[in-house]
């Protein structure tokens, strides 16, 4: 019998990175879920074993005609608190009353478990969710896959860290804080094998590589031969006070101090990934360290590594 995965939110990159991990296994049926199927590329479409249902984040009747027969749901939303939140409740209604044993959660992150219940994180909805299916749920188990910071988001202009006129790294701290980074598409990997993994439940930690901003300056200079420059912008106590400060003047206004307030708990002993990992419970992955990934991307094109992922037209 072919497994059907269904995935919310396909029009996103991350949700595409796993449909295509997804083709690679034999008799997977993959049943796609979005407001606005138009905007999918044509090749996603075309794909073997595709279907896409059309409905809204806050459609019940959607989301069960989404669901039904699934043998799990993987949420790859991105959105505001509400699409977060009461779309995730929304879906996982739906699967606990046509009886679809798992539902990975929208997490992919630093390992939020550790963080205060009454700490600023730009994600949230990761606390809620996880809590909604622990309290309330009987049929359906969570599954909650933490990556660390995704390694295209870290070069992006929404983190705000990389300067590609400079071709600086501006950091907080030391440099010797650590950050656990992974690509997209191993994190879609290993979702893949998560989803087809009926064993698979509760927390599971997977990443890329470790490295600190030294190491990361080491690395980009030995692949690229230019140096990278680090700018300096003061102690993470002054990372948190400047986050606190952002939030507090304009919570609504989330871009204002949410790459700051991620890249804050990056760096936090407590939510990081550790060293019991789960990526060799699935060997057929192969994760892409910093330096493969350095060199698979011109140095000018860093910055936009997060947009030339998915299917293409």
């Amino acid at each position: 019998m072919p497994t059907t995965v269904a995935i919310a939110g396909l029009t996103g990159k991350f949700a595409q990175c796993i449909a295509r991990s997804l083709q690679a296994y034999p008799d997977v049926y993959i049943r796609g879920y979005c407001r606005s199927p138009e905007k999918l590329p044509h090749s996603l479409l075309l794909a073997r074993n595709v279907e896409v249902i059309k409905g809204e984040f806050d459609d019940r009747a959607a989301a069960r005609l989404f669901v039904k027969g699934a043998n799990v749901v993987i949420c790859c939303y991105f959105g505001s608190p509400e699409v977060m939140v009461r779309g995730q409740k929304v879906l996982i209604d739906a699967c606990e009353e046509l009886n679809v044993p798992r539902y990975i959660a929208g997490d992919f992150a630093v390992d939020y478990t550790n963080i205060p219940a009454n700490a600023i994180f730009p994600k949230d909805s990761a606390r809620i969710i996880r809590e909604y299916l622990l309290a309330t749920k009987e049929t359906v188990a969570g599954v909650h896959i933490l990556t660390g910071g995704l390694m295209e988001t870290f070069w992006s202009e929404f983190f705000g860290c990389w300067d590609r006129t400079t071709r600086s790294i501006s950091f907080w701290g030391t440099g010797e804080e650590t950050w656990d980074l992974t690509t997209y598409e191993t994190a879609a990997a290993y979702t893949a094998a998560v989803a087809l993994d009926k064993s698979a439940v509760g927390v599971l930690r997977f990443r890329g590589d470790r490295k600190t901003i030294l190491e990361i300056k080491g690395c980009f200079d030995d692949v690229y031969t230019a140096p990278l420059n680090l700018v300096n912008r003061g102690s993470i106590e002054e990372l948190h006070a400047t986050v606190l400060d952002s939030f507090r003047k304009s919570p609504s206004d989330v871009m204002s101090w949410a790459p700051k307030c991620f890249a804050y708990w990056c760096v936090q002993p407590e939510t990081q990934l550790g060293d019991t990992l789960d990526n060799d419970r699935y060997e057929s992955v192969q994760a892409t360290d910093l330096r493969t990934f350095f060199l698979s991307h011109a140095v000018d094109e860093l910055h936009r590594a997060d947009q030339e992922l998915g299917y293409r037209n």
